[in-house]
């Protein structure tokens, strides 16, 4: 297949917004660049675009009549062995961080989330279920669902050569269809520990995987008939139309981004995020039709046609970059921070292409990785440990609690001050506990006599005025809420993430997670 370099170019970009958007995530900041890099053009984001352009690629490469069943099938299989290592590469580069973290920097294991919790409780059990593609710990699912795609894109292929396309892409959506009806944690009671199952789910995202395959096929044997001025005009309306919706152009007909995300759910792969992301790559081919070098941009190419390597490395800086990264979230070099980490992408492309002659392709990421970890490990071991705040008997300070990033208006808000010695997540607040309007909470409540000691705070937008913080189907907050400490939780956080000293007067601005 002749090279795409439009393709290439969007990978390039597609790596760069997943690499902002979870060195951002996982360090629990807040940034201006996240209106560019957090699903901009409506309910679709990244990853999609991702696994969607591997299908499409995996089905126009290995598709070339000049190669027989057998042979086509030997070559995927080597391609998915080969994404494999990679993954084995970053998975045991980060689980080591993490374990040497947990013994000697526990601070900073606990800003790595609960990511790796089954690690320590159950290592031999987590590392062979981590190999067997099982067990997938936060931000390092995609690559193994690559490898599940590749391993049944022969059986896919095998079909599209018999004229069988209408049959697998039937399955495919079937399977779609019901993926929500599977219960992955069951996983955890057949495999007796705490299985991480990952955040998408395979059975749903399969659908773009072999929807991609589908249509690489197709195109690559000349099948596909593809262009309409009315399609593309039609495509063109929808983008608009839900472009504006996702932006709350019509917020007053009740359409809300819990609304639009109860249809467009991303673990699942909900309807309307399909639909937006098929109106999208409609529209992003007709560009490249028509105008093939208008998408093309040399420097995202040139991560781009290297993206195993640089995705690699991407899962591999997110959780070495977290611990210095978390401590400059309300500083206002942290958006810098993000964006120089962020070009380390190209280092890793570079050093790629100058191995590419040695024939060993994992030595640039574990390269990379080997440095990072060696100057972090310096600078957290020589941080001399915070000191321990003495309080005061019987002394009070008044505390002001701000809350922003709060997006419906008309919804109030819940703030509940927890004692250190309250259960955070199945008991009631015993400092405070109240509701708030929005203006209120964004100008700022004060209790004025707060008495000194440790304390957690937990807010949440109350939008359906049930006084608790509700969830999707999904199990994911359909509220905003947030934290003291404003952490990026991978589920329920604990006291330890989100406690604070209160020994003298101050103010917690708390940041509201909206992940409907």
């Amino acid at each position: 297949m002749k090279r795409i370099p439009a393709l290439d170019s969007l990978r390039g970009l597609l790596l760069v917004l997943m690499t902002i958007n979870h060195l951002i995530w996982l360090s629990g900041g807040r940034s201006l660049l996240q209106y560019f890099t957090l699903q901009p053009l409506g309910q679709f984001g990244a990853a999609e675009g991702f696994v969607m352009i591997s299908g499409l690629l995996a089905g126009a490469v290995y598709s070339r009549t000049e190669l027989s069943d057998r042979e086509a099938t030997g070559k995927v299989l080597r391609r998915a062995f080969t994404i494999y290592k990679y993954h084995m590469v970053s998975l045991l580069l980060v689980m080591v961080w993490f374990s040497y973290c947990a013994f000697a920097l526990p601070t900073v294991a606990q800003s790595l989330g609960n990511s790796f919790n089954n690690l320590g409780e159950t290592p031999l059990a987590t590392i062979v279920l981590s190999a067997l593609l099982i067990n997938k710990p936060d931000y390092l699912e995609i690559l193994p669902l690559y490898v599940i795609f590749m391993l049944i894109l022969p059986i896919a292929l095998y079909a599209f050569r018999r004229g069988l396309m209408w049959l697998v892409l039937a399955i495919s959506v079937g399977v779609w269809a019901i993926s929500s009806q599977i219960n992955p944690s069951l996983l955890s009671s057949l495999f007796e520990t705490n299985v991480q199952v990952g955040y998408f789910d395979p059975f749903a995202w399969q659908l773009l995987f072999i929807g991609g395959a589908a249509i690489g096929f197709s195109n690559a044997k000349g099948n596909l008939r593809w262009y309409h001025p009315a399609a593309a005009t039609v495509c063109l309306a929808l983008a608009a139309l839900l472009f504006a919706a996702h932006h709350g152009a019509f917020l007053s007909m009740g359409i809300h981004q819990g609304v639009l995300y109860s249809l467009a759910d991303k673990p699942e792969l909900g309807w309307l995020r399909m639909l937006n992301l098929a109106v999208w790559v409609y529209l992003i081919a007709t560009v490249i039709r028509k105008w093939p070098s208008a998408l093309v941009f040399r420097p995202l190419s040139y991560i781009g046609k290297n993206s195993l390597q640089v995705f690699t490395w991407h899962a591999v800086l997110i959780y070495f970059a977290v611990p210095f990264l978390s401590e400059t979230v309300l500083s206002g070099y942290y958006t810098l921070l993000v964006l120089l980490l962020t070009a380390t992408l190209w280092a890793a492309s570079w050093l790629q292409e100058r191995r590419k002659q040695a024939g060993n392709t994992l030595i640039p990421v574990t390269a990379l990785a080997s440095v990072f970890v060696v100057v972090l490990s310096a600078s957290l071991i020589s941080k001399q440990p915070k000191e321990v705040p003495t309080f005061a008997q019987g002394e009070s300070y008044p505390l002001t609690i701000k809350i922003t990033d709060i997006r419906v208006e008309e919804a109030g808000v819940v703030v509940l001050v927890y004692n250190e010695t309250d259960n955070l997540m199945g008991g009631a607040p015993t400092a405070h506990a109240n509701h708030y309007t929005s203006d209120e909470a964004r100008e700022g409540i004060t209790l004025e006599a707060l008495p000194s000691g440790f304390y957690g705070i937990m807010a949440y937008q109350d939008i359906d005025g049930n006084n608790t913080l509700s969830f999707g189907t999904n199990g994911i907050p359909s509220e905003g809420f947030g934290f003291s400490n404003n952490p990026a939780p991978q589920g329920p956080p604990s006291m330890a993430l989100i406690k604070f000293a209160h020994h003298e007067a101050q103010d917690q601005t708390i940041h509201l997670l909206n992940l409907y």
